[in-house]
């Protein structure tokens, strides 16, 4: 169900402004590191609970006819939940295909493997097929996993409660697919939605959304953001931002007209300072050696590159500067 982690992309159509105890009794022993963090969780108890096809938790809609749709300037992924089932290592589990489109070409199909369980309703991940596609014909099946094959296992996907810190695994198939996922925010707002013949005008807002933060063994330095809605699902995904979703759709053939003004788009999220290009950082470096930097914001203005926007203090004086992702200072000033 998910797409090839990759460094962030630019920050597309949407302003996001960053400003739950979850159903471990049946997922295994919640252990800290070293450094105070969560071990990553990667046993279950998928044994202990009745799987189903059908059902929903705050986050995740696993009914069949539910669709989502997320979009950027060249960029379409379509997400719909089947009447489909397959069974999975013994267990049957309800299909999602996900359709990736790129220049409204067809680049990726993927038929995705869940369950939701009846005991708590946390939702498992059992594997996918992957067909990649260039100029209309499969050229490979990069990323398919099936539990039960060569060492993999279910892995964990959305559970029903999410506390800030909870780490656990999403995809367990060694040498293949092993994303993990790491709640850090469960009160994000997206703000700043275009939609319709008014584009630019019209906005919408999805409060108390669930942030996660997704990153692979199998591709260090690798990370995605991903925002969850309450009773929607996947509203932001590592650049592409939710243009439509309902009920009693089916897949399509191709890719769908996007409501977005992608051209007046407007954004900005908050990252981690570690998470600044290694260009934006020598900057900072070289302008500010002894500055604290207290915020790090990744913004898009309509006809411009994604660039970042840093508040940086000097005792007790602000600098705002805006750098650009190869470094080139756009912007510096003292408050």
């Amino acid at each position: 169900m998910k797409r090839i982690i990759t460094a962030a992309k630019g920050m597309i159509i949407v302003g996001l402004i960053l400003a739950t105890a979850w159903s471990g009794q049946s997922i295994g022993k919640s252990n800290k590191s070293d450094k105070g963090k969560q071990t990553w969780q990667d046993s279950f108890g998928l044994d202990k609970c009745t799987h189903l096809t059908k059902g929903k938790n705050k986050y995740f809609i696993l009914e069949p006819g539910y669709q989502i749709v997320l979009a950027d300037q060249s960029e379409q992924v379509v997400i719909t939940v089947l009447d489909k089932t397959e069974t999975m290592n013994g267990i049957v589990t309800r299909v999602i295909e996900e359709k990736e489109f790129k220049n409204n070409k067809l680049k990726e199909v993927s038929r995705n493997y869940f369950t939701i369980f009846k005991e708590h309703n946390d939702v498992f991940y059992h594997g996918e097929d992957v067909d990649d596609y260039k100029n209309g014909k499969i050229v490979d099946h990069g990323g398919a996993w099936r539990a039960g094959t060569k060492g993999a296992r279910a892995g964990l996907i959305m559970p029903a409660k999410t506390p800030v810190g909870l780490r656990h695994y999403q995809e367990i198939a060694p040498k293949v697919a092993m994303d993990r996922a790491e709640i850090v925010g469960d009160n994000e707002v997206l703000e700043g939605l275009s939609k319709g013949k008014k584009a630019g005008k019209t906005k919408g807002k999805y409060k108390n959304c669930l942030k996660v933060k997704e990153t692979s063994p199998l591709e260090p330095g690798s990370k995605s953001i991903k925002l969850y809605a309450p009773n929607v699902g996947m509203v932001f995904d590592n650049g592409l931002i939710i243009s439509e979703y309902g009920y009693n759709r089916t897949s399509p053939e191709k890719a769908l007209k996007v409501t977005i003004n992608v051209q007046k788009a407007y954004s900005e999220v908050e990252i981690e300072i570690d998470d600044m290009p290694k260009p934006v950082a020598e900057t900072v470096k070289r302008l500010y050696p002894n500055g604290r930097i207290q915020e790090v914001k990744k913004e898009k203005r309509p006809g411009t590159e994604p660039f970042y926007a840093l508040e940086i203090f000097i005792g007790d004086d602000q600098y705002d500067l805006e750098v650009a992702a190869d470094g080139k200072v756009l912007s510096n000033k003292k408050e």
